[in-house]
């Protein structure tokens, strides 16, 4: 038998028969046994009164392979057969199976495939693979009106690595690991690019995104669901996933010649310090830049390998957030910045601290992670929206932080220039201790100008140690050392303070910095808000070379970064400096 395509049929050892030749109309059994290319059996089941690949819009030419098929036909002896007076069956087998029709753009390939046929409609199932992807699915093709042009693939597919550089999706290099299965159906519509659904449970199957320091073990489950395109190039109109507490919906489209073009997350959350929106941009093999826009992200609770990797093969990112919580009670609002992990984290940022007091930002790589330089023209509206100092007014700041090797401890400086201090307790307690009327009447005024303010200090997740501070102007020098505890807001700070340092600064060569030849040793202890102020003043009759005498160890913070208070009488200089709270002694653990 010689159908119009695909060759000849062979059709030895079937059989036609009459089992009751009394019957009117007469019927005829067939039993065709057939052996031929593929595209020969469609063709043959194309021949009128059939015509099922016609009716179904769909070319003989599926794909290449064998077929040896059985078709159980019962016809009526009549001068015209009817389609619905025919009953029939068709099973068979097809066998190196190869199409680029099915899903255009990719080969389908299968060693061995279960071809049946009934007037409904056709389905080819079993196993194979779409490019480098093992499926297992099934083709259903009706036969009906309402198929016309129509055919769905239904199964499951193995997600990989390899699976998804064959498909061109230029994710990440490393982004998979192992191997999962996922549920598949893909509708085929005549002139129309294939639609395909995804989903999974992601079982099996290692997911890794190390620029923001998430990942989820082959061991773990949750659920991706992709809406996708089979265009050239392929478009994924909507993807969700959520595992290892991640949760991200969005989009993603591809380049035409394949890798990534775009992939644009509406609404990404994770663990309780990410709520944004995200965006990658592909740069070819495998690499992206990354861009956060709205949102928010808490430092406060943010893994240490989110923070950035800094061994040079992250990938450069933005950010545009409406917050960046950085403690309890600091955050930068409108937050812009641009990183790149190059050689270590690098990059500057701009920001208003709080909704106000604007800031400009530097982050460079050094030997325990990343060093931050702030800086700022408005000194007195970044300290008082920061809850550190709400009496300042103006000047400018310039504020550094190096890391140390423990987590959250730094070591810091600050200096701020020409700023105004007006109505402070603190200030004002200590002046009226020592009775300074006029300076005192010039702080409640205009304020006290202090032409240079610097503080070297120790900043801990709980507390500040101020190891030397100075604030120095015409009306008065004042130093300090000692610790803020930052959660309860108490202090214990002491110092000197030097009246008329405009006169008295004349011998600060002899004195330690912010310190007259002479001056007040002072000591402020309890909350910021409310201060119990003490003062020597036999300390004003000793130079500033001698004023040690009077002079009390300085507070300090212990290895837990819990402030030791001073004595009351300065003991003999220890042999070494206590611990800092990045130190352990030996065998501490």
């Amino acid at each position: 038998m010689t159908p119009p395509e695909g060759g000849a049929i062979d059709v030895a050892g079937s059989v036609f028969a009459i089992p009751d030749i009394t019957r009117r109309p007469n019927r005829a059994e067939i039993d065709l046994n057939t052996r031929s290319s593929l595209t020969a059996t469609l063709s043959l089941l194309d021949q009128p009164p059939f015509g099922f690949m016609t009716k179904a819009d769909r070319p003989v030419t599926l794909g290449d392979g064998q077929a040896v098929v059985r078709t159980q036909l019962s016809i009526p002896l009549v001068q015209r057969v009817q389609l619905d007076d025919v009953d029939y069956t068709v099973a068979g087998q097809i066998t190196d199976f190869r199409s680029t029709v099915l899903v255009p753009g990719r080969e389908i390939t299968a060693d061995a495939l279960a071809l049946t046929a009934t007037p409904a409609g056709m389905e080819i199932t079993g196993p194979g693979n779409l490019g480098v992807v093992p499926f297992d699915v099934t083709y259903t093709q009706g036969f009906g009106p309402a198929a016309r042009g129509r055919a769905r693939i239904e199964g499951v597919v193995t997600l990989s690595d390899a699976g998804a550089k064959d498909l061109g999706l230029g994710l990440p290099a490393d982004m998979l690991s192992g191997q999962g299965v996922a549920e598949v159906a893909i509708d085929l519509v005549r002139g129309e690019a294939p639609r395909l659904q995804l989903s999974s449970n992601l079982a099996g199957l290692g997911l890794s995104l190390p620029d923001l320091g998430w990942s989820k073990p082959q061991g773990g489950r949750g659920t991706l669901e992709v809406d996708a395109t089979l265009s050239q190039p392929p478009a994924v109109t909507r993807i969700a996933l959520n595992a290892a507490g991640l949760q991200a919906t969005g989009t993603i489209s591809l380049r035409s010649g394949g890798g990534l073009a775009e992939a644009r997350f509406n609404q990404v959350t994770l663990d309780d310090w990410l709520d944004a929106s995200v965006t990658l941009t592909g740069q070819g093999r495998g690499r992206s830049t990354i861009a956060v826009t709205g949102g928010a992200i808490d430092l406060r609770r943010m893994p240490d390998r989110g923070r950035g990797r800094g061994d040079g093969t992250g990938s450069p990112f933005t950010l545009q957030l409406d917050q960046l919580i950085v403690t309890d009670s600091i955050a930068f609002t409108g937050f812009r910045g641009e990183f790149t992990p190059r050689g270590g984290l690098n990059g500057s940022f701009t920001a208003a601290v709080n909704g106000e007091g604007a800031v400009t930002g530097t982050v460079v790589p050094v030997e325990n992670g990343s060093a931050v330089r702030i800086q700022s023209d408005d000194a007195g509206t970044v300290m008082a929206k920061a809850g550190v100092f709400a009496s300042a007014r103006g000047g400018s700041l310039d504020l550094q932080l190096i890391p140390r090797a423990t987590d959250g401890v730094y070591d810091g400086q600050a200096e701020i220039r020409n700023i105004r201090v007006r109505n402070t307790n603190a200030l004002a307690e200590l002046l009226n201790a020592i009775s300074v009327v006029g300076i005192l009447e010039q702080l409640n005024g205009q304020g006290i100008v202090f032409n240079t303010s610097r503080v070297d200090f120790l900043l801990t997740p709980d507390a500040i140690e101020i190891s030397k501070g100075s604030a120095v102007g015409a009306s008065l020098g004042v130093s300090m050392a000692g610790v803020y505890q930052t959660g309860s807001k108490r202090l214990d700070v002491q110092g000197v303070i030097s009246p008329i340092y405009l006169v008295n600064g004349i011998g600060a060569i002899f004195t330690r910095r912010g310190e007259g030849l002479f001056g007040f040793n002072y000591r402020m202890r309890g909350t910021a808000e409310d201060p119990a102020i003490s003062v020597n003043p036999l300390s004003i009759l000793t130079p500033g070379m001698f004023r040690d005498i009077f002079r009390q160890s300085p507070p300090a913070l212990n290895r837990e970064g819990i402030a030791e208070p001073a004595p009351e009488v300065a003991p003999d200089p220890p042999p070494t400096r206590r611990p800092t709270p990045v130190e352990r002694p030996e065998g501490d653990g």
